[in-house]
C-alpha cells in the first residue's frame, strides 16, 4: 500500500520509529472498525459481543435443491482435486512433493485422469492410455489415464498443480511436468469456482504411457504380511487376527545381548497409518536421500529409505464357483462377503460373472516398510567386506566407505528396503534438484554423509540423532533420557502411527507396545527377528465368520 501511495506523490516517510504502513493500517482500523488496535493485534481477533447475522448472499434453499437434483441426473462427473504433495500448485516447485508417491495410485511426477475399473472395461481403456479430456468450456489434451480400484463407476478425477510454465534455465523434471487442469475449473456468475463438472467427454488418442510408479502390484496374494480383525472380535479377544501357529525357533545365529545399554526399536500402528507419506519426505530431508527424477523412478531406482505399501482386497458380491489351474491354486468356491486378495482369483471372478463392479467395493490397508534392523539380518551374512554390521544397540549399520556395491545385501533382504546409488547424485547436472547448487546444498543435513555412486544405503534409525542425544547428555554429565529425541518419520507422522524408543526402558511407549497382544512382525517365520513390530489393524465393522481379507 505504501508503494502505491508513493507513486501517487503521497508522503510515506516513517514517523515515531514506526513505518508508514503501520500508521496507515492503524488509521484504516480506527475508521472501519474502531477499538483498541494494539489489543486486536495481540489477540488476533476482535470481540464485539454482537449478534450479527450471516449474510444470505442470495442463496436460496430451492436453488440448492434444484442444483442437487440436476447433479443426480448426470451420467458421469469429473472431480478436480488436489494431491497430497503438490496441493493446488503451491508446492509445484518442490521436488520432494513430486518424488513422493501418491498415497493411492503410487504414481510420482505426473498427474493423470483417474477412472474406475467398470468404466475402463466398458470403454476398452487400458492403464497408460492417453486421452483428450473436455468438460464445460475447458479441455486438456494428451492426458494419461490411470485405472483406480475403489473408484465409483461414472466418476473421473484429475489433479491440479501441474503443467506449470517454468523458465528455460530449469533443466530437471519439473520442466513441462504434467497437464494444467485449471482451465477445466468452472466459474459461476457470482465468481465462485466449481471443481465438480458434469458429463465430461473423454477421447482416446494414444496408448503406452509409462508411469513412474513405486508400487505396481495391488494385492497381498493371500500372504501373512498384514493382519487384521473386526472390532467385535477384538473386544472379545485382544489377540484377534494375530493367532498363528509359531514353530519353535531354531537359529544358526548367536543371539545378541542387549541387557546393557540401549536396545532401539520401533512400533507401527496400522490402525493409525493413513498412508499420507509425510514420513517419506521427512526421512529424505533428514538423511540427505537424493531426488532421482521421473525416469529413474520408472526404472525402479527410487532412493526412498521408507516406503508405504498399499494393499487392496475386494468383497465378493455373490457366490461363485471358479475353475482355476493348479498353478493358481486350483478350483475354488467363493462366498458372498469373502474378500479376494489374489489377482488371478479376481480375474477369474470377473470372467465368470462378466462384471468388474466389485472393484468399486475396496478395502485398503497402508503399511510403512523400512529396514527392520533384524537381529538375524540376512544382509549382514552375505556382505563380503563387512560394510553392513550389527551394533551393540540393535542397529543394522552401514559403513559406506567399505561398500563395493555387490548388491548381495539387497538381494538377500526379504523386505526389499535397501537402495543402490546408481549414480553420483550430488554435483551431477542430470540430477539438478538441490544437491548441485550452492543454495540447494544449504538444506543438506551436515550430520549425515552424502553418499556416492556404487554404494548401498538404507534406514539407519536416524543414528545421527541418537549420537547427538548421547553427546549432549555426556557434555551435561547426565544420563540420556530415551524420550528426549525420536526419529524423523515418527516426529513427522501426523497420526502418531510410528513410535520409536528403547526396549530396555520399561516405561517407554515402544516397550509397552511390544507387550501389546496386537503386535506382530512381518514374515517372522523366516527367523530374522526384526526390531519393528506392527499393530494388527482393527476394523470398525460387524464381526463376520467369513475368511479374513488378508
Amino acid at each position: 500500500a505504501s508503494t502505491l501511495l508513493a507513486w501517487t506523490g503521497a508522503n510515506v516517510e516513517d514517523s515515531d520509529e514506526l513505518t508508514h504502513a503501520y500508521h496507515y493500517t492503524k488509521s484504516v482500523f480506527n475508521d472501519a472498525i474502531g477499538g483498541d488496535f494494539n489489543k486486536a493485534i495481540e489477540n488476533g481477533f476482535i470481540d464485539n459481543g454482537g449478534n450479527g447475522s450471516v449474510p444470505a448472499d442470495g442463496i436460496m434453499a430451492d436453488d440448492c435443491i434444484a442444483a442437487i437434483k440436476s447433479r443426480k441426473a448426470t451420467t458421469s462427473d469429473l472431480i478436480i482435486y488436489q494431491k497430497v504433495g503438490v496441493r493446488d500448485g503451491a508446492y509445484g516447485n518442490t521436488p520432494w512433493a513430486h518424488e513422493m508417491p501418491d498415497p493411492v495410485t503410487k504414481v510420482t511426477w505426473d498427474n493423470y485422469l483417474s477412472v474406475s475399473m467398470p468404466d475402463a472395461e466398458a470403454n476398452n481403456w487400458k492403464d497408460g492410455d492417453i486421452v483428450n479430456l473436455s468438460a464445460g468450456d475447458g479441455k486438456i489434451e494428451s492426458l494419461p489415464m490411470v485405472i483406480q480400484p475403489g473408484q465409483a463407476k461414472g466418476t473421473y478425477g484429475v489433479a491440479l498443480g501441474f503443467g506449470r510454465v517454468l523458465p528455460n534455465s530449469v533443466k530437471n523434471d519439473l520442466k513441462d511436468l504434467g497437464k494444467n487442469a485449471y482451465p477445466l475449473v468452472a466459474m459461476s456468475k457470482e465468481g465462485r469456482a466449481s471443481y465438480l463438472l458434469a458429463n465430461p467427454t473423454i477421447e482416446k488418442v494414444d496408448s503406452g504411457y509409462e508411469f513412474a510408479r513405486t508400487q505396481t502390484h495391488n494385492s497381498i496374494e493371500g500372504r501373512d504380511i498384514v493382519r487384521e480383525a473386526s472390532l467385535d472380535a477384538y473386544n472379545k479377544d485382544n489377540t484377534a487376527g494375530n493367532v498363528f501357529h509359531k514353530p519353535a525357533a531354531i537359529s544358526l545365529w548367536d543371539s545378541h545381548d542387549y541387557s546393557k545399554g540401549h536396545h532401539w526399536a520401533m512400533a507401527i500402528d496400522l490402525n493409525k497409518c493413513t498412508g499420507c507419506s509425510a514420513c517419506i519426505v521427512s526421512c529424505s530431508i533428514e538423511n540427505n536421500v537424493p531426488i532421482v527424477g521421473r525416469d529413474e523412478v520408472r526404472r525402479r531406482r527410487e532412493m526412498h529409505w521408507l516406503r508405504i505399501d498399499r494393499y487392496y482386497s475386494f468383497e465378493v458380491p455373490t457366490d461363485k464357483d471358479l475353475s482355476m489351474s493348479l498353478v493358481n491354486g486350483g478350483d475354488r468356491s467363493l462366498k458372498s462377503g469373502e474378500y479376494m486378495t489374489q489377482e488371478k482369483v479376481m480375474e477369474a471372478y470377473s470372467e465368470a460373472t462378466d462384471s468388474s463392479d466389485y472393484y468399486q467395493n475396496v478395502k485398503v490397508v497402508h503399511q510403512p516398510m523400512l529396514c527392520q534392523h533384524c537381529d538375524n539380518a540376512p544382509c549382514e551374512t552375505v556382505c563380503p567386506v563387512l560394510a553392513t554390521t550389527h551394533s551393540s544397540e540393535g542397529l543394522n549399520q552401514m559403513t559406506y566407505n567399505r561398500c563395493i556395491g555387490t548388491k548381495y545385501c539387497g538381494n538377500n533382504c526379504p523386505y526389499k528396503v535397501r537402495r543402490f546409488n546408481w549414480f553420483r547424485y550430488n554435483e551431477n547436472e542430470k540430477f539438478d534438484y538441490h544437491f548441485s547448487n550452492d543454495l540447494g546444498k544449504m538444506v543438506i543435513n551436515p550430520d549425515v554423509t552424502v553418499r556416492s555412486r556404487g554404494v548401498m544405503e538404507k534406514c539407519s534409525f536416524c543414528v545421527q540423532r541418537i549420537q547427538t542425544a548421547k553427546l549432549s547428555a555426556k557434555r551435561e554429565n547426565r544420563k540420556m533420557g530415551t524420550d528426549e529425541f525420536t526419529v524423523a518419520c515418527a516426529q513427522t507422522c501426523p497420526s502418531n502411527a510410528i513410535v520409536f524408543g528403547d526396549l530396555n526402558d520399561s516405561e517407554s511407549e515402544v516397550s509397552k507396545l511390544y507387550g501389546n497382544d496386537r503386535g506382530f512382525s512381518v514374515v517372522e517365520e523366516l527367523g530374522t527377528k526384526p526390531s519393528i513390530k506392527y499393530m494388527t489393524k482393527i476394523r470398525n465393522k460387524k464381526e463376520t465368520t467369513k475368511p479374513k481379507a488378508h
